[in-house]
């Protein structure tokens, strides 16, 4: 039996019934009543109309008894769905997070038989339907991106935008399609609000899509010239700039003011992904970023409890990452990551304890509850996790819990194959100070698998876990073949750089050749190193001569007015007294803070600067950072300045006296040979140098630009040595040094990746209920 086709009239009078309801209670009491009756058009109709008015109590929607019922219906008419029908109830079904997978299966098979008579509309959101519930089908955007090609001339800014979204939330890369959605923006470009236009760079971005230079000089000139942004627009701005690797200054500074002039309509996601977003390409002097800090600490103080473990998480690695000592801030959002502890994913809490570790902030009930679930986790803990979160505990010295380090170390010895080189020397470190006898037999199972790839280790990593297994006196009383190696890397390194830091250096940049500065630049960077670490540069600077006479205490140094705080800037004090001919130059303390410079300035400094690797600002639009902004180079520089005017003015070139510099962190190797080359230049000068170990580093040998698979390192502080230690030096064979060279934070859910994704965009339906917008 087949019930007799519908009259025109009673579908006409069933649509107006469906139209006329105001009220997503309303409709589905129609349906409940009258439901028998209604064609497909019908009940796409209500659908379209239940999801309309019930999108913000969906949840009430789907619980509802009628609803089923609804969903009945609307799987026996799929087949008979037209193309806007199909559009309209595949969008309905979205906005209500409805994923019955037996009407999306037939709502696809349709969309394939109908293909040609979707319009960009119903091509958009047919689309935005599928990836917003995540239902992947290859086959269906395969057809919706060969029919959206055809029709791209007929594509307006919303249906664009939306399209774009789409494939890039299912991850489904088509670069004809793209390079079409590319050209068509261009094309209208004047038309696009700053939420779509936003939205197509976001997508070009999680795609990984190289759109162009003249995609990327028309977005910056549009976005530039807007005034008025949605919170969840800035953050999409800064997302794809960070992910891009491509510092933008400029740009930077537009999307920080704009969001600070919003920042109380911001939720925690926004807060995060700006954070994170500027912690990842900021350099280490942009003006604009501490303003923008001072006012977001406003929103994390006051509303860390509202947000999620994601966010806490984001927010305290980015201000660990930028060196940003706030307490206020990191007890906020501890206390915040302690009440929802048993929600963190490992990732998550990996990525606090990091950056409490960083920051050298301690919580005893913290940690306590990250120990508790990291017992519980442990196996789904991957080898960077368990290297971060074991090297987090010893940074703050928590080893008040014995039944985790043997969770820990039962667990790590199971995937030492899998540890990088530094994954192995952190978890060497965090034993070696937490006591090796807490974790039997790790300490065998780092040598064994140090031994099978030991060329796979960089310096920084072979220093570390020499120093390490020393510090552990691991095989004390027996030959282990594998120290001597180690240790014998580490001398070498050591007697190198004070080869190339004596007979190595090169003449001042006037008087040297372009090969014997090369020759020495590549020597410096050939070590792979960019600080050889707290004891081992102390021992580096008694082999040059750059320890004499009296040390300055570093409280009176850090004393001075100037000094900053602030470690994403390197401070340097300097003091002197010296006597060139009947001239004296003295200084009782001067501040010199780094500053960002150019690589063109490295012609305009006298001694030879090297470039260390690259740095936060090494962008296609900036170009790499110069060492001679450093605040050390900057110090050394400046007095050299002053000597020589002097020697100029009273006709000759004795120079004798003194000089003190303390600084705010262990000077890079570029530094050191500023330093060196100045002590070459007046050996009558007795020169001290001294520094303390930096809490928080800026800078780093491990860069990226674009999109990583963790945010890049960072410099934590080694122990400090004794007097005893310090006085052996390279060239005797006693105490090996302790060196921390650079931890890695653990691996990053980065905003717009995965179920937390940074962009959800809401699609409209045909009915103009306003442009869409991102939650």
């Amino acid at each position: 039996y087949r019930p007799p086709a519908q009259s025109t009239q009673l579908r006409i009078d069933m649509q107006v019934s469906v139209t006329g309801c105001e009220t997503w209670q309303e409709v589905l009491a129609l349906v409940a009543r009258d439901g028998d009756l209604f064609d497909f058009r019908n009940t796409s109709t209500a659908v379209h109309r239940v999801a309309r008015y019930g999108q913000e109590e969906s949840h009430l929607v789907r619980e509802h008894p009628t609803f089923p019922r609804l969903l009945l219906l609307l799987r026996a008419k799929c087949k008979d769905l037209s193309a806007r029908s199909l559009s309209d109830a595949a969008w309905g079904l979205a906005k209500l997070q409805c994923r019955d997978e037996v009407i999306f299966g037939r709502i696809a098979a349709r969309a394939l038989q109908i293909r040609a008579d979707l319009d960009p509309q119903g091509l958009a959101l047919t689309a935005w339907a599928f990836a917003t519930i995540g239902r992947q089908d290859e086959e269906l955007f395969g057809v919706l991106a060969a029919e959206s090609r055809k029709r791209m001339k007929d594509f307006g800014p919303q249906n664009i935008a939306n399209l774009i979204w789409a494939t890039a939330t299912l991850g489904f890369r088509c670069d004809p399609l793209h390079a079409d959605v590319v050209a068509a923006t261009l094309r209208c470009l004047d038309d696009f609000a700053a939420q779509n236009l936003a939205m197509v760079n976001w997508a070009l971005t999680k795609l990984a899509y190289p759109a162009g230079d003249a995609w990327r000089s028309a977005y910056r000139q549009k976005m530039m010239q807007i005034k008025d942004y949605a919170p969840s627009e800035l953050s999409m701005m800064a997302w794809a700039l960070a992910t891009r690797g491509d510092y933008d200054p400029e740009l930077m500074a537009y999307i920080v003011r704009r969001s600070m002039e919003l920042m109380r309509t911001f939720t925690g996601q926004h807060v995060a992904t700006l954070v994170w977003a500027v912690a990842t390409v900021s350099y280490k002097d942009d003006p604009c970023i501490d303003e923008f800090l001072s006012m977001a600490l406003g929103a994390i103080i006051g509303r860390a409890h509202e947000f999620q473990p994601l966010n806490l998480a984001l927010i305290s690695w980015g201000l660990a990452k930028m060196s940003y000592q706030a307490e206020a801030a990191f007890q906020a959002l501890v206390e915040a990551a302690t009440v929802q502890i048993d929600a963190f994913v490992p990732q998550n809490l990996v990525q606090i304890m990091w950056a409490c570790a960083t920051c050298g902030y301690r919580n005893d009930p913290f940690l306590q509850g990250a120990s508790r679930v990291a017992k519980r986790r442990f196996r789904d803990f991957s080898s960077q996790h368990l290297s971060n979160f074991v090297w987090a505990c010893a940074r703050l010295g928590y080893k008040d819990d014995p039944e985790l380090m043997r969770c820990f170390c039962r667990e790590a010895n199971g995937k030492m194959h899998e540890g990088s080189p530094q994954h192995l020397s952190n978890i060497a470190w965090a034993v070696s100070q937490l006591g090796p006898e807490n974790f039997p037999g790790c300490l065998d199972a780092i040598v064994a698998e140090t031994a099978r790839r030991l060329t796979d280790f960089d310096s920084p990593s072979m220093m570390m876990l020499s120093d390490s297994l020393f510090d552990a006196k691991y095989a004390e009383g027996r030959d282990e073949p594998l120290l001597r190696v180690l240790q014998s890397r580490v001398f070498d390194m050591g007697r190198e750089l004070c080869s190339i830091f004596t007979a190595g250096l090169p003449p001042r940049r006037c008087l040297g050749s372009p090969a014997q500065i090369s020759e020495y630049q590549q020597r410096v960077r050939g070590l792979g190193l960019v600080t050889f670490g707290y004891e081992h540069t102390h021992n580096l600077f008694t082999e040059l001569s750059l320890a004499e006479g009296q040390r300055w205490d570093p409280a009176e140094a850090s004393a001075l007015p100037g000094w900053t705080r602030n470690a994403r800037r390197s401070t340097c004090a300097r003091r002197q007294d010296l006597s060139v001919g009947a001239e004296r130059l003295q200084d009782e303390g001067s501040i010199f803070t780094s500053a960002f410079a150019a690589a063109a300035e490295d012609s305009s400094c006298d001694f030879i600067v090297t470039w260390l690797g690259h740095g936060k600002a090494d962008a296609p639009t900036t170009g790499r950072a110069s060492r001679v902004g450093d605040a050390e180079c900057r110090a050394i520089m400046d007095a050299h300045g002053l000597i020589t005017k002097a020697c100029q003015e009273q006709g000759t070139t004795d120079v004798r006296g003194w000089m003190s510099l303390h600084t705010s962190g262990v000077p890079c190797l570029s530094c050191v040979g500023i330093a060196a080359q100045f002590k070459r230049c007046y050996p009558r000068v007795a020169f001290c140098f001294t520094f303390a170990p930096r809490e928080h580093g800026w800078d780093n040998p491990v860069e990226v630009s674009a999109a990583p698979p963790g945010p890049r390192v960072a410099v934590v502080t080694p122990r400090a040595p004794s007097a005893s230690e310090e006085a052996e030096g390279f060239s005797g064979m006693g105490r090996q040094p302790t060196y921390q060279q650079q931890r890695p934070p653990p691996s990053v859910s980065y905003p717009g990746d995965g179920a937390n994704s940074g962009c959800q965009v809401s699609a409209v339906g045909r009915d103009g209920l306003g442009p869409g917008a991102y939650h």
